[in-house]
């Protein structure tokens, strides 16, 4: 079995068990209250590529349950300095999985200079990011394929339950939604099994604020594993021009949202009478799970899936995506 595979896979169990062993333990941690006493009016989220991606993801959901302004960056704009107005001191967190990616640790560096709290989220506790952040959080999650799969979802499920938990919020959701991420699994596999994928060459990822972070990293998936051309756009922003390249080989994902269902119906049918085949993830979808904001860690699962057997229906190697390094040394 394939290093990537493997690790797409082991989120069928290991979620159940890493979010008893570690995320149910979070607020009993001493980052759980620096984070608690440094919140500011304006938080940063940085990273770079996937962790970009996750940056941005979480930085919508802080933003929506704490009440707070938030800002996720590329950590090559902070690192260079191309910020505009980027506030003196403040909370930022800095995610890099393996902890040694150059912008993200020159960004470390600019925003220490700023009186910045730094918090380096990584998966590696002797990377220069756990050792040169302010505050570490080091995941116990093992990843060595290049491409990101679980740790990306270990990582989004636990910073929006510790935003849930810092704002007072039942995290009962999260529960149930880690009990029905085995059965979420198999169904996204069998759904995606039964696609021709070698009638298809061009994904669409689509879907809104959170799911628009989730539609990112699902495209990304999907270029790194499979070299499929794969875009991402907020859901209604695809009529307005990139509707254009649609045609019969357009496979087309729809993060469905709550009190969106007439206009998803309406798009959904447009894109299919342009040839199109299309997928709604969420309630009453071709994959169903809650539509609850909450649910994004479950929501690039698919993808991951669809980036696997597209790379194998195509004879190429997800282990080995060319050009691409499990870290970008500059």
């Amino acid at each position: 079995m394939s290093k990537t595979l493997k690790e797409i896979t082991d989120q069928k169990n290991e979620l159940k068990e890493f979010f008893g062993n570690f995320v149910l333990n979070l607020e009993k941690t001493e980052i759980f209250s620096e984070i608690q006493k440094n919140l500011t009016d304006e938080v940063l989220f940085v990273g770079c590529g996937s962790s970009y991606n996750l940056a941005l993801t979480i930085s919508n959901y802080f933003e929506r349950v704490l009440k707070i302004r938030t800002k996720a960056i590329p950590a090559g704009e902070v690192a260079f300095q191309k910020v505009p107005d980027l506030k003196e001191k403040g909370l930022a967190f800095l995610f890099s999985r393996t902890g040694n990616t150059t912008e993200v640790l020159l960004a470390n560096d600019v925003l220490k200079r700023q009186n910045h709290r730094t918090i380096g989220i990584t998966i590696e506790e002797e990377s220069r990011l756990a050792k040169e952040s302010d505050l570490p959080l080091v995941f116990p999650v093992r990843e060595e394929a290049i491409v990101m799969t679980k740790s990306f979802s270990m990582i989004l499920l636990s910073l929006m339950f510790l935003a849930d938990k810092i704002a007072g919020n039942s995290t009962e959701r999260f529960s149930e939604l880690v009990g029905y991420s085995p059965e979420f699994f198999d169904i996204s596999w069998k759904v995606i099994e039964k696609i021709d994928l070698k009638e298809h060459d061009h994904f669409v990822f689509l879907g809104m604020s959170e799911f628009f972070g989730v539609s990112l990293e699902s495209a990304l998936k999907c270029i790194e594993m499979s070299l499929t051309f794969s875009e991402a756009y907020s859901t209604l922003e695809y009529r307005h021009g990139p509707k254009a390249l649609v045609k019969k080989g357009t496979l087309v994902f729809m993060q469905k949202v709550s009190g969106m269902d007439e206009q998803e119906k309406r798009l959904r049918k447009e894109l299919e009478s342009l040839g199109a085949t299309v997928l709604e993830v969420g309630e009453g979808g071709d994959i169903p799970v809650s539509n609850d904001w909450r649910s994004a860690f479950l929501r690039t699962v698919p993808a991951q899936i669809l980036g696997y057997q597209k790379a194998i229906s195509r004879g190429i190697s997800p282990d080995k995506p060319p050009h691409l390094e499990k870290t970008v040394v500059l």
